[in-house]
């Protein structure tokens, strides 16, 4: 009787027979009338080329066994999609969503981008890649088109219910993200967390193409990525052959949830068919016998050497089943795509073959671009010179762990998915200024167009208390949480740095950005191109007058005459900054206090339903705060102010959270009592699971996920009501 391990192997030999026997059949009419393609280099034909990152392969060798010579493909020749079009009938390639025109759409659109993940940070350090939610953005582009053509959305959903979708992503998740921290010890997820939280994501993506009319979708799982030439040549042995198992072992988790998505999502779905497909290819198939070493940029220590432009690669391509040190050749994608082929048509199978898939087959299903020992970068400068920040706790970044205070967070479980763990940020991860300003993060945008990315530094703006010496000529973060525009707002917490005080402190940083530049007018005109955003006055609301017992002001004010009172110390901060260089202002409005766990524990007689008065004086001061911004633009020529509606936007998660991934809007991920709102975040106190589908980390603070849809949108405008008179992306423009 056969073993096990070889069972399996002979299933899938059988499999591989059929492929060989039925693909000949392959002819006439396709088999669907489109195929769309979401992954990453082992896809990428073309989407790379003409963005900012060093992830491209637009330059010879690549491409030299490929018709069209050098196209963006990370290999010699075809792609593995390339050949499962062929298989599946198409007379021409799917052609990258940079370059498809309403003609191509129609028979489909590869999104694919080099270095791209499932999460929005992987890949980053490679520069401007298109992340698995950008790609699901263009893809709602593209069905707008499609629309359009086809006469409306039903006709639409019609045709796209009839193709194929490709989805291959993970594996820089590992490559480009987890598995260097996870060697060096350095990572704060076992294997098995860290699988859960890109399956986490990953089902949010699948089910939003599902949404978008998705019907035949084929998620390729991982492969064994601890036996890729880069991956044996930093962490393999010596021999240099034999796989990284602590490597593979950890794919082997993210592989196993992958499985269990795939059949959740069929149990969810009648209408549709998500099939678990493996891109495999063992180094022996029969009579081929493949090289493992690289064919282009094989070095004498097993492969660490990239394939560089002009390099001569082996001439017996054929016979390597690497191209390069991470991607396959020509003739690997052939087999592994004859294979992926038949998984993918013959559907019906797919759930009892499922349970053949052994750990121990050698997948090639590598998908990273460059990465190590490149002797040259690009890198894209930011947008402007400098960001400066003005604000309270939701942009705070460190600047209250030095003083007496109760207002910190520099205590897990705040930080906890930050990379730097807890740093003083009021959030499991990034703020909104975080998101704008830091283009490893998310560049790209909210909006349908897609047009434009974020600010594009290459680390987060360093709050006050940290910053020194040059580092301050990109930015200075001067947020202090439970600080207000009044001086008094948040004294009950003890120290804070109003936003007075903060303006002083930024003229502090003018007077060392003239020692370094030399002059004053260097300084001034160098100042004159930052963006300055500033985000105050939720405090002199929660932290002042909604707190009777501590201040007197909604004794002694009406909300329309306290609005006024603090718009008029703010005309004055304003102008100040003014005076000290500033000259692109971004004012950001109060959001929605009446919606956040704390209002909702303490007023809320069914704890779901927002505090109006609350929302209402804050409505008073954020209209008044636009009518400042028109009234700065008419009087200073030489300055430009814009308005963020951080209300408006705030609504449109509180009103369809589902349609920007949220589940629970009401109350905090972490926190003390009702709602999860009436005392904050205590240190190292466990936290919900599903912290992305949270739209409230503690009681007043928006989680990470939050942040990153809320910043999107205050950078790049998805409504014309989110900015005026335009938006972030518009100033940095000027």
């Amino acid at each position: 009787m056969l073993s096990s391990t070889k069972m399996e192997y002979s299933k899938l030999k059988l499999w591989f027979f059929l492929a060989l026997i039925l693909i000949p059949l392959v002819v006439g009419e396709p088999q669907v009338p489109c195929f769309f393609i979401f992954g990453d280099s082992l896809v990428d034909n073309g989407n790379n080329n003409n963005r900012l990152t060093i992830a491209k392969a637009n330059f010879s060798p690549y491409g030299i066994d490929f018709p069209d010579g050098p196209t963006g493909r990370f290999t010699n020749g075809r792609d593995m999609v390339d050949i499962i079009a062929e298989l599946l009938g198409f007379d021409k390639y799917i052609p990258p969503f940079g370059s498809a025109t309403n003609e191509d759409i129609l028979r489909g659109v590869n999104y694919g981008s080099g270095a791209a993940g499932i999460l929005d940070e992987t890949g980053r350090q490679m520069g401007d890649v298109i992340s698995l939610n950008e790609q699901l953005w263009n893809h709602e582009v593209t069905i707008s088109r499609i629309a359009e053509l086809l006469g409306g959305e039903t006709a639409a959903k019609e045709h796209l219910s009839e193709c194929i979708y490709y989805v291959g992503m993970g594996n820089n998740d590992y490559l480009l993200n987890y598995l260097p921290k996870f060697h060096s010890s350095i990572t704060p997820f076992s294997p098995q967390q860290y699988a859960q939280i890109l399956i986490s994501h990953y089902s949010k993506q699948l089910q939003k193409l599902y949404d978008n009319g998705a019907r035949k979708v084929a998620v390729l799982a991982l492969g064994e990525l601890g036996c890729v030439p880069q991956q044996l040549a930093t962490y393999g042995p010596s021999d240099g052959s034999t796989c990284v198992e602590k490597s593979n072992h950890a794919v082997q988790f993210f592989n196993e949830k992958l499985k269990h998505l795939v059949d959740n999502l069929n149990d969810l779905h009648d209408d549709a068919k998500f099939v678990y497909t493996i891109s495999a290819t063992s180094t022996s198939y029969d009579n081929i016998t493949f090289k493992t070493v690289p064919c282009c940029g094989a070095t004498s220590d097993g492969g660490v050497g990239e394939c560089l432009p002009g390099v001569v690669p082996c001439s017996n391509r054929d016979e390597y089943l690497f191209w390069d040190q991470f991607h396959p050749s020509d003739a690997a994608n052939s087999i592994t795509a004859k294979i992926a082929y038949i998984f993918i048509t013959f559907t019906a199978y797919i759930h009892t073959l499922a349970i053949y898939i052994m750990d121990r087959w050698v997948f090639v299903c590598v998908v990273v671009t460059v990465v190590v020992n490149i002797p040259y970068r690009v890198v894209a400068e930011p947008q402007v010179p400098c960001y400066f920040i003005f604000g309270d706790s939701l942009v705070d970044n460190g600047n209250n762990n030095a003083i007496q205070t109760l207002a910190r967070a520099n205590y897990l479980p705040y930080g906890i998915d930050f990379p730097d763990g807890p740093t003083g940020r009021f959030c499991n991860g990034k703020t909104t200024v975080d998101v704008i300003g830091k283009d490893t993060d998310l560049k790209l945008t909210y909006n349908l167009t897609l047009t434009a990315e974020l600010l594009g530094f290459d680390d987060y703006i360093p709050p006050y208390a940290k910053a020194r010496g040059r580092q301050i000529l990109r930015g200075v973060n001067y947020a202090s949480a439970a600080a207000g525009i009044r001086q008094e707002t948040g004294q009950q917490l003890g120290a804070r740095i109003d936003f007075t005080a903060q303006v002083n402190n930024y003229k502090n940083t003018v007077a060392q950005v003239v020692d370094i530049l030399g002059d004053e007018d260097s300084a001034a005109d160098y100042l004159s191109k930052c963006i300055y955003s500033i985000g105050v006055g939720s405090n002199d609301y929660l932290n002042n007058y909604f707190m009777p017992n501590y201040y007197s002001t909604s004794r002694r004010y009406s909300p329309d005459q306290y609005a006024d009172v603090l718009i008029q110390q703010y005309t004055q901060q304003l102008r100040a900054l003014y005076n000290y260089g500033a000259r692109k202002f971004a004012l950001i409005g109060v959001g929605q206090i009446g919606c956040s766990p704390n209002a909702l524990a303490q007023y809320s007689p069914d704890g779901s339903t927002c505090v109006r008065i609350i929302n209402g004086a804050n409505q008073i001061f954020n209209n008044n705060m636009r009518a400042l911004v028109d009234e700065f633009n008419s009087n200073t020529q030489d300055a430009q102010f814009i308005y963020i509606d951080a209300y408006g936007i705030f609504q449109d998660l509180i009103e369809n959270p589902s349609a920007f991934g949220f589940r629970v809007t009401n109350a905090g991920c972490c926190g003390v009592g009702r709602n999860n709102g009436q005392i904050t975040c205590l240190p190292f106190q466990p936290t919900c699971q599903n912290r992305d589908e949270y739209l409230f980390w503690d009681a007043f603070h928006p989680t990470e996920a939050a942040n990153i849809v809320v910043g999107r949108r205050f950078y790049s405008a998805q409504k014309a009501s989110d900015a005026h008179p335009f938006d972030i992306r518009r100033l940095a423009q000027l």
